[in-house]
């Protein structure tokens, strides 16, 4: 499908390419020259850069602009163009998994899903994602013919380097196995796999609620709830790549013992059993509730309406969530937290979180950090996988280091011939 990676080489080490095609990129149309001025370069290597990325397709003219102070005829102004390539994002979880064709703005093109059981083998779930893949190339080799790399988000702790899922408690059988392996050797594209979480960060951090704040942390709730950290710009994983386990944390004897939490705490052992939709859900048919509540964002909807049982089961659980904030504020001093999952409502969920966190004892971080809900919902994971593929083009320009992936830089800025 893809042409060989192997003897490809990437044209500069310290890639003045992707500050070039970033800028574009950040500021819609821009000149030549106000690309040497922004990112301190010589006109004649800007021409250079420009050059290439016009004739790959990466650029191409978006009109023009004023002329200089000393006259003359008007610049030529540039434009990045999203269709150059394209990248294939793949979300997979416990009975679903999510695939979709993007451009080089994380923008999904195509899109379609798989179902299966439960429980469901790694081969028959990947084999079903390979033939998929495999439709839409043949429908429109384009996507082939022009994609860079894949992404993968899924549940777990996942060794990022390696591509291998570690530990999956929810996808048990996922344990050991090589998906970095098995995507390369299915379609000879660079692959990059991540814990499901993280990529949301990711998603979030190039495109969604917190754009390039560098010092960072989202939090997501769903079958449970886990974080995401992002500290100068880079996503910190760890020394063994379960930074933001949070969900195995115990949650105490103060929070357990307390009279604040009747709907939702009753001899749970840690925050992932207790702050998860399935015990929203419980707790709401079990404390009486009226309403026909089968998802979270049913019980918002609800508490909106005034059902009095709904508002109390989410100010609880945005009291855990704000506990959570507090220990990471005081632990990480971030910037912004992110929250998301469907209990997340910005009007009613948000609000009480930033409340309690205000009360912090320790007011000065408390009252510097932004906490905004999670923006991308649920494509987060999917436009996060090409997130992770496309992360030296997106990252912010000051950033001084580039991960310097040859694959991937290869795939982008290979020679002509």
């Amino acid at each position: 499908m893809a042409k060989s990676t192997q003897g490809r080489r990437p044209i500069l080490g310290e890639s003045n390419e992707y500050r070039v095609l970033r800028v574009v990129r950040d500021y819609s149309t821009i000149s030549r020259v106000e690309i040497a001025q922004i990112l301190g370069l010589s006109k004649a290597t800007v021409t250079w850069i420009v050059g290439r990325f016009l004739k790959k397709g990466y650029l191409d003219y978006g009109g023009s602009g004023n002329s200089s102070v000393k006259g003359g005829r008007k610049r030529q102004l540039l434009r990045f163009n999203p269709r150059a390539r394209y990248v294939i994002g793949v979300d997979i979880k416990l009975r679903s998994t999510q695939i979709a064709i993007t451009d080089l703005n994380a923008e999904i093109v195509e899109r379609t899903a798989i179902e299966y059981q439960a429980g469901s083998v790694p081969d028959d779930v990947l084999g079903g994602v390979t033939s998929a893949l495999r439709r839409w190339g043949r429908s429109n080799p384009e996507y082939f013919a022009k994609a860079i790399g894949i992404g993968v988000g899924m549940p777990g702790v996942i060794d990022e380097e390696k591509g291998v899922v570690r530990i999956a408690d929810a996808l048990k059988s996922w344990r050991e196995v090589n998906l970095k392996r098995y995507f390369e050797d299915e379609f000879d594209l660079a692959t990059f796999v991540e814990n499901d979480v993280k990529t949301m960060t990711v998603g979030e951090y190039l495109f969604g609620a917190s754009r390039y704040v560098r010092d960072q942390v989202l939090l997501f709730i769903g079958d449970g709830i886990g974080a995401g950290i992002i500290v100068d710009g880079r996503l910190h994983r760890g020394v063994t790549s379960s930074a933001g386990e949070i969900g195995f944390n115990e949650i105490g004897i103060a929070v357990a013992d307390s009279a604040r939490f009747p709907l939702l705490v009753s001899n749970q052992r840690d925050f992932g059993d207790t702050l998860s939709d399935a015990r929203f859900v419980e707790a709401y048919r079990r404390h009486g509730g009226a309403a026909a509540i089968n998802d979270p964002a049913h019980l918002v909807r609800a508490a909106v309406a005034g059902d009095e049982l709904a508002g109390k089961i989410i100010r609880e659980a945005a009291y855990l969530v704000s506990i959570i904030c507090i220990d990471l504020i005081n632990t990480l001093n971030p910037e912004t937290i992110v929250l998301g999952g469907k209990i997340v409502d910005p009007s009613l969920f948000i609000p009480l979180v930033q409340e309690r966190v205000r009360d912090d004892i320790l007011a000065v971080p408390a009252e510097a950090v932004q906490i905004v809900a999670a923006k991308l919902g649920a494509d987060a994971v999917l436009r996060g996988a090409a997130g992770l593929v496309l992360y030296d083009l997106f990252k912010p320009v000051r950033t001084p280091r580039l991960r310097q992936d040859k694959v991937h830089a290869a795939l982008l800025f290979d020679d002509e011939g």
